[in-house]
């Protein structure tokens, strides 16, 4: 039965929600236009969802990540969506330009292309001139699309809300579905909102700064708004282009160690990484890895930094409980944990890995498995790590692509050795140990107290112990059955003595001078004293010849 507050909850979405029912209508139109029931090969199914709009398409672009959960040939249709959705007609693009700055476009820019680099599903890209002769690039965000998305993220809470409040059961799959939503939610608000990306582009360039050899465009703030972000213009080879890297005369195994390091350097030195690494993502410049398009980017503090560094290391070693150790940091408990069962299954899951080359261990895909792991065990990953798990099954694709020798695992694994030689990493872990050790003593200080105290309450009789004790099927039956024959061996000598009682009575009626009730109680009692010692005799002769108990 549902409760008041989800009665509740969904009152108040649907108070909210203004537009579902005519949503809900154009979406089983695009269904049946597509004849989604009889079925839906790989290319069908990146028509549909981009016939149903950017919210989809995003829902897509996450999606092709997840070869965890979907066939191979899915998540490659899928990666199309990333850039390869139908361009906005030029005079929109002028249109939304001057919207945002509120004037015309011609006077901050001498010229723009009406042919798009690039269009996706949020935005579109054009190569433009400013008014001082500096080539840039022009982000425009597509006309409507942050009403549209907010109407397909308000009828999707609003689908599982009505779920959760006429369904008793599947409670873990609704719970999913809701955070995968939320992480939908945050994904396209931080995306259509082009300020963030023009900070994290300012604050990306700023860290990269000391990174030989890659780079991220320079923003420009003065002619940025919420919907049009204008930065430097690019002109580079996607990383993916191996053939036309070398024929510039680039050392691609060199390019790949580069792009890797950089980004586990994001990861674990900045702890502000770049959320979607796919290969249009990462231009080559003259030799120089350019990271473009910072609208996804995931951040990591430091306590998580080193808990991220511990994982790693636990996988290249194959160290279970330095893992686990590691997780129990990076998880949110949602219900009961058996830690010996998860101890178990991290042990399995290491043991798989234990006789494969480091170079053939994927960490993203590990990562992932981790994640599948910690759902059954009523624990869930912070989005900031699994946003970093789907960032590592990308840049691991990019490199295997690029130069399969690189190792990621072997790039991570140098890149957490050295980490912990730098002074300041040595400096947290000497506080970390002076605070352990400092505990440590306090706590020592303490045990003869608190253990006296301990005792006085056990003499008080203050102190209960909850045991859960797995007992077998064959002993349960046995321990019944022996209950049962004292429970008749007891009533037998009770009737046998009630029976002497009533004989010395003069109770009536009576049988040849003895008070009748007597006499059955005399009887029931032989009759249960010889079944109980005909059944104990039956049950040791089993036991003699060692045959199953009844």
């Amino acid at each position: 039965m549902a409760t008041f507050e989800e009665f509740m909850k969904l009152a108040e979405i649907s108070l909210k929600d203004k537009t579902s029912h005519k949503r809900l209508n154009q979406i089983m139109h695009i269904m049946r236009e597509y004849h989604v029931l009889r079925g839906l090969t790989p290319e069908k199914a990146v028509e549909v969802l981009q016939a149903l709009g950017p919210t989809y398409v995003k829902i897509g672009q996450l999606a092709s990540n997840r070869s965890d959960l979907l066939p191979k040939a899915y998540c490659d249709a899928f990666e199309k969506l990333r850039d390869d959705a139908n361009p906005m007609p030029f005079d929109q693009v002028i249109e939304q330009i001057d919207r945002s700055y509120g004037r015309s476009w011609h006077e901050v820019f001498a010229s723009i292309d009406p042919a798009p680099l690039g269009a996706a599903s949020i935005a579109q890209v054009h190569k433009a001139v400013l008014l001082d002769g500096t080539t840039v690039a022009v982000k425009v965000r597509r006309p409507g699309v942050v009403e549209s998305m907010a109407e397909d993220l308000m009828l999707m809470k609003h689908l599982l809300a009505l779920a959760e409040f006429v369904s008793n059961s599947h409670r873990d799959t609704l719970l999913s579905l809701e955070g995968f939503v939320e992480e939908i939610e945050r994904t396209t608000n931080n995306e259509v909102n082009f300020t963030i990306e023009l900070n994290n582009l300012v604050r990306f360039r700023r860290e990269l700064a000391d990174e030989p050899g890659v780079t991220s465009p320079i923003p420009y703030p003065q002619y940025s708004t919420d919907a049009v972000l204008v930065m430097e213009f690019v002109q580079g080879v996607e990383i993916s282009q191996v053939e036309t890297l070398r024929v510039q005369g680039v050392n691609v195994d060199q390019l790949a160690m580069r792009v890797c390091q950089s980004y586990v350097t994001q990861v674990l030195d900045n702890g502000f990484f770049h959320a979607d690494p796919h290969p249009g993502n990462i231009l080559v410049r003259d030799d120089e890895v350019v990271w473009i398009d910072l609208g996804m980017v995931g951040s990591l503090t430091a306590s998580e930094r080193m808990l991220v560094g511990k994982v790693f290391t636990a996988v290249a070693t194959g160290d279970t409980y330095l893992l686990k150790e590691a997780i129990m940091g990076l998880v949110r408990v949602t219900g009961p944990v058996d830690h010996g069962a998860l101890l178990d299954s991290l042990s399995r899951l290491l043991e798989e890995y234990s006789t494969a080359e480091m170079k053939d261990i994927n960490v993203g895909v590990v990562m992932t498995e981790i994640i599948e792991l910690l759902r059954d065990q009523n624990m869930v990953m912070e989005s900031s790590v699994t946003m970093l798990a789907r960032g590592f099954v990308t840049i691991e694709g990019v490199i295997a692509q690029v130069a399969p020798s690189i190792s990621v695992i072997e790039i991570v694994s140098k890149h957490v050795i050295s980490q912990q030689a730098e002074p300041k990493y040595v400096a947290t872990r000497l506080v970390d140990v002076v605070m352990h050790g400092a505990g440590s003593v306090e706590a020592l200080a303490k045990l003869p107290t608190q253990l006296s105290n301990t005792l006085e309450m056990v003499d008080r009789g203050q102190i209960k112990v909850n045991g859960d004790i797995d007992v077998s099927a064959r002993i349960l039956a046995t321990v019944y059955a022996s209950v049962g024959r004292l429970s008749l061996a007891l009533l037998s000598a009770g009737l046998f003595l009630g029976s002497s009682i009533l004989c010395t009575t003069g109770m009536q009626p009576q049988l040849l001078g003895v008070p009748l009730l007597g006499v059955l109680g005399y009887l029931g009692a032989f009759v249960l004293g010889a079944y109980t010692v005909f059944r104990i005799m039956v049950s040791r002769h089993r036991l003699l010849n060692n045959e199953e108990p009844r």
